[in-house]
């Protein structure tokens, strides 16, 4: 893709970085690159050479959320932009069977912060932070903001976060499952491609049903979970990568 790509994509081996690129606006999210981010994952899971994606960003912000200086002309309402414009990114994350690392060199504000939470893993610079800025302008989170952060902080730490209009810092992230992994930022895209390339090593059958089962246990019971769990690994110990590993473990065991 060419430098003025609103979304840089490339495959490196079964990984592909896709990139987004308003490095001068920080990354915030306008139309146009709500759309190009969409469409590169879509092509990251179509492609049968990908096993992993890596979502990061070009500059020194992951994202500094939603574009305040974006034209209101002809713009739906917020509704709208939310349920149309984010909502089927942020489920592409979430529901596509390819791990998505999360790689944030620095700040991740607002509906960038829920883009960078709906990922399955993530890596965080040393100077990275996430910040809920929308109580500074009279706005609650969202993107799915409000769940995620609930999710990791519990009510109270969540609720004192949100309405103070604060921001944790990678170590905080770190502390409280946000982030896998703190690096300096000059590491963060060498050891995004070596965690993928070992994730892409395994069965994609059974990471994309780890997957989807870990996502669905949010929201289900015990006895839900322990159902879908049996499903997915009678799917699983069918697979050829399964009966492969198996008889390979037989056979160094008989030595």
């Amino acid at each position: 893709m060419t430098s003025e790509a609103l979304v840089d994509y490339r495959v490196n081996g079964a990984v592909a970085i896709v990139k987004m690129n308003r490095p001068d606006a920080l990354n915030a999210f306008n139309i146009p690159l709500r759309e190009a981010l969409l469409a590169a994952l879509n092509e990251a899971e179509q492609d049968d050479r990908v096993k992993v994606v890596v979502l990061g960003s070009t500059g020194r912000a992951f994202s500094a959320g939603a574009d305040l200086m974006e034209s209101p002309e002809n713009k739906p309402s917020v509704i709208e932009t939310l349920l149309d414009g984010y909502r089927p990114l942020l489920e592409k994350i979430s529901a596509m069977p390819l791990p998505v690392i999360g790689m944030a060199p620095g700040v991740a504000a607002g509906v960038g912060a829920a883009v960078l939470m709906a990922c399955d893993l993530v890596l965080m610079a040393e100077e990275a932070r996430i910040y809920m800025a929308f109580s500074h302008i009279g706005l609650v989170p969202d993107g799915g903001a409000t769940w995620f952060l609930y999710q990791h902080l519990g009510y109270q730490r969540a609720f004192q976060l949100i309405v103070e209009g604060g921001s944790l810092d990678s170590q905080r992230c770190l502390a409280l499952g946000i982030a896998n992994q703190v690096l300096p930022v000059d590491q963060l895209e060498e050891r995004a491609l070596e965690w993928g390339g070992q994730l892409a090593q395994r069965s994609p059958l059974a990471t994309a049903e780890a997957k989807r089962l870990l996502r669905a246990a949010a929201t289900s019971s015990y006895a839900e979970t322990y159902q879908q769990e049996a499903v997915a690994q009678h799917r699983c110990i069918a697979s050829p990568e399964s009966k492969a590993a198996v008889e390979a473990f037989k056979a160094k065991s008989k030595k």
